[in-house]
């Protein structure tokens, strides 16, 4: 997900406000390693199971599957940001693939709510109307609606390959000598250059509106009026419990990645915008150092999805439970 720290720096005031990158040369790859192994285990686990043991496919499996598709195209372009990241931000790998892993990671990050939305609204709807849903919560209805998602997705998030370039730049090797030597790196915007930063923050603006704060907001109504159902006496047991867990997990996940980083982001803009004099330096390298942080907690949404699917997909667990010890019983047996 990926800021630039070195992006943001050139943009603060031209006084001794400088940044000391070495948190984020240890924080933000340490981070992106967690989430490669993690999110690489957890939805390769997923996939399989969605391809050969969740057959017939339901329609939140539909979405499930989606989400999973999403979560390892951003996985594998991990690789490239790690190296970056421990070569103190010089990127060797040309302008196409930095747009591109840029592009991935808003594709991931938009895509993730959207399908985290559907499946929140398709929860609501068999919940909360459960006879009126009937015949409408088909596996065609939600394969239709996820190409939706990605087309919508794709054409919302293609300003970022514009946006997004490379530069050369000289800079110091370590900013917190002020003796140090001078290098030139080649940077990776993740935002996009000084010039083009006031039509950038509008297009921030409008994507974070309309690809967060409004699927946020239609996911909080879904889960008001879940909760609500769910108090009721009349409510079956395993559907309480998979309800239960959902919202739980989304909320959470919306709560510790999405929303902190969208806001941080946002914030991290503003101040290179309006917030350019000496007296606001500090307040500049506060906001730059939490967003730092908030890029790091945006990658985590990729580990945290299998256990969406484990303990609220539906027959995921008990599936990969029986897959799992059919598995254990005849290594037994061959042992």
């Amino acid at each position: 997900m990926k800021g630039l720290q070195a992006d943001t720096m050139a943009n603060l005031p031209s006084n001794n406000c400088s940044i000391n990158k070495e948190f984020e040369s240890c924080y933000l790859p340490i981070m992106y390693i967690i989430v490669f192994v993690t999110g690489f285990i957890g939805n390769s686990v997923a996939l399989w199971m969605f391809i050969f043991h969740m057959r017939p496919w339901s329609s939140i499996t539909v979405y499930m599957f989606n989400l999973v598709l999403a979560d390892l195209f951003y996985v594998f372009s991990l690789p490239v940001l790690i190296f970056y990241y421990f070569k103190e931000s010089d990127w060797i790998f040309g302008e196409a693939l930095c747009k591109l892993q840029r592009f991935i990671f808003h594709v991931n990050l938009y895509g993730s709510i959207l399908f985290l939305t559907c499946i929140s609204v398709h929860r609501y709807t068999g919940v909360v109307h459960p006879m009126r849903s009937l015949g409408r919560l088909k596996k065609k209805s939600a394969t239709i609606v996820c190409v939706c998602v990605w087309v919508v997705v794709m054409a919302g998030i293609s300003p970022i390959l514009y946006f997004s370039r490379i530069r050369q730049d000289t800079n110091k090797a370590n900013f917190s000598r002020p003796d140090a030597n001078k290098t030139i790196k080649t940077i990776c915007y993740d935002t996009t250059s000084k010039e083009l930063l006031d039509t950038y923050f509008i297009y921030s603006m409008l994507t974070t509106f309309f690809g967060f704060c409004v699927p946020f907001a239609t996911i909080l109504v879904c889960y008001g009026f879940i909760v609500k159902a769910l108090i009721s006496n009349d409510m079956r047991i395993p559907l309480r419990g998979k309800s239960v867990r959902l919202v739980i997990i989304v909320l959470a996940v919306f709560a510790t990645s999405y929303l902190p980083f969208h806001v941080m982001k946002n914030l991290n803009l503003q101040s290179r915008l309006y917030y350019q004099g000496p007296e606001t330096c500090e307040w500049n390298k506060s906001v730059y150092a939490t967003y730092q942080v908030t890029r790091g907690l945006a990658s985590l949404n990729s580990c945290v999805d299998p256990i969406l699917y484990f303990l609220a997909g539906d027959t995921f667990r008990r599936r990969f439970t029986t897959t799992a010890s059919k598995f254990i019983n005849r290594n037994e047996s061959i042992v």
